[in-house]
């Protein structure tokens, strides 16, 4: 049976890396800042599942898989670079109005988890440090559940903190031309977020 001990030994590295700002964070405060925290949590939703997902890969042994599908996974990174540039000419161009239409939740969803399935280095991760501090030989149902408790809940935390410090940032931006600002600079944190997920291996 999995011990408080393990997976607090668990916990942080997981919280450490779900800290650090890479393209995803930025993607999400980008879209924040630009159309409000309503859009945020199906981005957010998207951004854990694929987490998860790749968290599962490492705990079900399928990192050798996944590394072996490669180019599945770089199509799914070129697809969420398309998905940020698209957002980022959207955001660019946008009237600087309050938006008015329902966030689409699919969208959002789908945008999230490309980003995070499109960074095969999550696996990699997970499967360096789960073995560290668990034995995944002996890992039941149980072990399995809060091990995936543990990731789902920091990652949710982690991603609702930057949710909340956008919103906060964004209603210095009430005038149109705070607004045209705020838009335009999520648009260059959408294409610089692209680029860098692009340059990466």
């Amino acid at each position: 049976m999995i011990t408080p001990a393990a997976l607090a030994l668990f916990a942080v590295p997981v919280a450490l890396a779900a800290l650090v700002p890479g393209p995803a964070q930025t993607a999400l405060v980008a879209r924040v800042l630009s159309r409000g925290a309503g859009e945020a949590l199906p981005f957010v939703l998207g951004m854990v599942a694929g987490n998860a997902l790749w968290l599962a890969a490492a705990v079900f042994g399928l990192s050798a898989l996944a590394l072996a599908y490669e180019p599945v996974f770089v199509a799914v990174k070129w697809a969420g670079i398309a998905y940020l540039i698209v957002l980022a000419w959207k955001l660019w161009r946008a009237p600087a109005v309050e938006p008015d239409a329902a966030p689409r939740r699919a969208g959002g969803i789908l945008g999230g988890a490309a980003l995070t399935l499109g960074n095969p280095k999550a696996v990699v991760f997970f499967g360096a440090v789960l073995p560290q501090v668990l034995d995944l030989t002996t890992l039941d149902a149980a072990g399995i559940a809060a091990v995936f408790a543990v990731q789902v809940g920091i990652d949710m935390l982690v991603q609702s903190a930057y949710v909340l410090g956008a919103a906060r940032a964004r209603r210095f931006f009430r005038s149109p031309r705070r607004l045209r600002l705020a838009n335009r600079s999520a648009a260059a944190m959408m294409a610089g977020s692209a680029a860098l997920i692009a340059s990466r291996g």
